[in-house]
């Protein structure tokens, strides 16, 4: 039996195919309307308007008939493009993996040197290879499970990349194509890279690494260092923010390297990328010591939601001079709000009107 993301996609194909058919008929019929109208003006200017003309009465009733069959192709596109909207309106409902399958940002040299790194950590002459796939808007890759061909229907209009990892099929290539998957996700903002083995796509159930934990993870020579370490960040930041914010982070490496810290946490939470990148974006102007006490209080596992630890952040981070003052302020104000049952934000607020200290 079938399961709903199956049904779904194998109707979403059907009902693009009716809608390009359908576009088709519109055009056909646009340029015989078209054809018919310069035909009747033609024999209308022949007969130069004088009298009644059996030519032109006949191009004349024709045109109507070709309006009407270009207003019923019309209305018959507007019927598919609709039916076409409500699949899509369910399988977006439905699908659980959502856009996590295709690669965000920008793909530059750095993370093609990543990914060179990534490939000759795990390779050993093995064979086992790692690729950004690209496809266009239109191009339509439909290998795989019904998932991944329902994110390719859904997004075909736009440009899609992602990752892919293929082995030959020589005795432990599993686990290595898995432990390479794993790692590229951990850094490259969760996104999930496609294995091949022997031409044969295989499933991962899960490539989440929970934080603070590392597999048996190839060492990097390039990426070994604290440049290394800066060269991730920036490239798990990219998946998130736009180049602009990357470059102004980039100018205090150690706030850059705590923001991907953050954002490599909050991709253990079941956020999507959308719910990452808006938490990222209002804490991108915290000083470092606030973003530490932020990347702590997260790590804890609090009960204070994101807005009112970004906000209480922000206003302390604003108020005090000294960033290591503020980021004291902000541990010390969920001590007490976690004592006196004082909403988070409103304590932090009374801190920096009435200048109390905890």
């Amino acid at each position: 039996m079938s399961s709903t993301i199956e049904t779904l996609e194998r109707e979403l194909g059907e009902a693009q195919l009716a809608r390009e058919k359908q576009q088709r008929a519109v055009i056909r019929a646009e340029n015989a309307h078209e054809a018919a109208c310069s035909a009747r003006d033609d024999a209308w200017a022949k007969s130069e308007g004088f009298g009644e003309d059996a030519e032109v009465e006949w191009l004349t009733t024709l045109v109507y008939e070709r309006r009407r069959e270009l207003y019923e192709a019309i209305d018959l596109l507007k019927t598919a493009e609709g039916k076409e909207r409500r699949i899509k309106s369910r399988l977006m409902y439905v699908l659980p993996a959502e856009r996590r399958r295709y690669l965000a940002g920008a793909v530059d040299e750095e993370f093609e040197e990543f990914l060179r790194a990534v490939e000759s950590a795990y390779g050993d002459g093995s064979g086992i290879k790692v690729s950004v796939t690209t496809e266009k808007p239109g191009e339509i890759d439909l290998r795989g499970d019904a998932t991944w061909r329902a994110l390719e229907r859904l997004y075909s209009g736009t440009l899609r990349r992602w990752v892919e990892i293929r082995a030959s099929g020589a005795p432990g290539d599993r686990e290595k194509t898995e432990a390479m998957a794993r790692q590229i996700a951990y850094y490259a903002g969760g996104h999930i890279p496609r294995l091949f083995i022997a031409d044969e796509e295989v499933r991962v159930e899960s490539l989440q690494t929970r934080h603070g934990e590392r597999e048996d993870w190839g060492e990097f020579t390039r990426f070994g260092g604290p440049r290394g370490k800066l060269a991730l960040a920036r490239i798990t930041a990219r998946r998130y923010l736009d180049e602009g914010s990357v470059a102004r982070l980039g100018k205090h490496p150690q706030a850059l390297a705590q923001i991907a810290e953050i954002a490599r946490l909050y991709q253990t939470m079941s956020l999507t990328g959308d719910e990452i990148r808006w938490r990222l974006e209002q804490l991108i102007s915290l000083r470092m010591e606030v973003l530490e006490a932020v990347y702590e209080l997260t790590g804890d596992r609090r009960r204070f939601s994101f807005y009112e630890i970004a906000r209480a952040a922000r206003l302390l981070d604003g108020h005090f001079p000294d960033s290591g003052v503020a980021a004291d302020a902000l541990v010390r104000a969920v001590n007490r709000s976690l004592e006196t049952g004082v909403p988070l934000v409103d304590v932090a607020y009374l801190s920096v009107t009435s200048g109390e200290s905890f």
